[in-house]
């Protein structure tokens, strides 16, 4: 999984999110703010990506590319390229003739480009009662390029082989993985399916095996060694393969998923 893809399925992860999940459990910044930017930083930070394609956590639209631009990416007005999925898009609401270039109203994440529209990602929109910050939540939204409004683009200088990160975890086995869980270093919940799933791990397959090991019945052999075992053979195939399996005591889905990953 290249990092702009891990990126764009993170950002996924947020949609029906607010403010607070953003501003306080994501980035404990002890309030609700305008938060739009706030969540592309917040993604950035759970992909571990702040300080390689963009500077830091930025609380403004426009400090984003301001304090990135040249360095971990580039910006460019409207129009002078086009623009890509995993692009930072910027938009003004009025004239700023006083204002740098960056300067802008609102950030959002470009998932996908058809024609004269972008698919995008983004936080702060739609809320309601002229508490945006408060009733807002993170969405997919359709705009049009040529709308007045779309004023700028930002793209990270994204590594597009494989993450670096991505292809040292998935070093760890299912049982590896499990037992971090149980440590706390994958964190709870909806959280830990996101990290996992963005990590690129089957999120079913861990969480398996974290009640297997929680409950007591831990099978004698891990979820990787029955994959294995599969590949080589050694446990049939379809239907008998999950009878054999199911009643040797194990979690038929979580090594079938194993065997899909270790034979992608």
């Amino acid at each position: 999984m290249t990092d702009r893809k891990r990126f764009l399925n993170t950002a996924k992860g947020y949609i029906g999110k607010n403010g607070s999940y953003v501003c306080n459990t994501k980035l404990n910044l002890g309030g609700v703010y305008d938060w739009c930017a706030f969540a592309v930083s917040a993604i950035m930070k759970d992909c571990g990506f702040l300080g390689k394609y963009i500077k830091s956590v930025e609380s403004g639209a426009g400090s984003i590319p301001c304090a990135s631009d040249g360095k971990y990416g580039d910006w460019f007005r409207k129009g002078t390229k086009a623009p890509q999925a995993g692009d930072l898009f910027f938009m003004r609401y009025a004239d700023y003739p006083y204002q740098d270039k960056y300067f802008c109203d609102h950030v959002g994440i470009v998932e996908s480009v058809n024609s004269n529209t972008i698919t995008t990602l983004e936080g702060n929109v739609d809320g309601y009662n002229y508490n945006w910050a408060g009733t807002s939540t993170f969405k997919r939204k359709t705009r049009y390029l040529s709308d007045s409004t779309v004023y700028a683009f930002y793209r990270p200088k994204w590594n597009e082989t494989t993450s670096t990160s991505t292809s040292q975890t998935k070093k760890k086995s299912v049982d590896e993985l499990a037992k971090e869980v149980i440590a706390g270093k994958w964190s709870a919940g909806e959280e830990r399916k996101q990290k996992l799933t963005a990590a690129g791990y089957s999120y079913s397959a861990v969480q398996n095996r974290v009640n297997e090991l929680l409950s007591g019945k831990t099978p004698q052999k891990s979820v990787d060694e029955l994959a294995r075992e599969v590949i080589q053979g050694k446990r049939g195939n379809g239907e008998e393969r999950r009878k054999k399996l199911t009643a040797a005591g194990y979690n038929y889905s979580a090594v079938q998923k194993r065997v899909n990953e270790l034979m992608n």
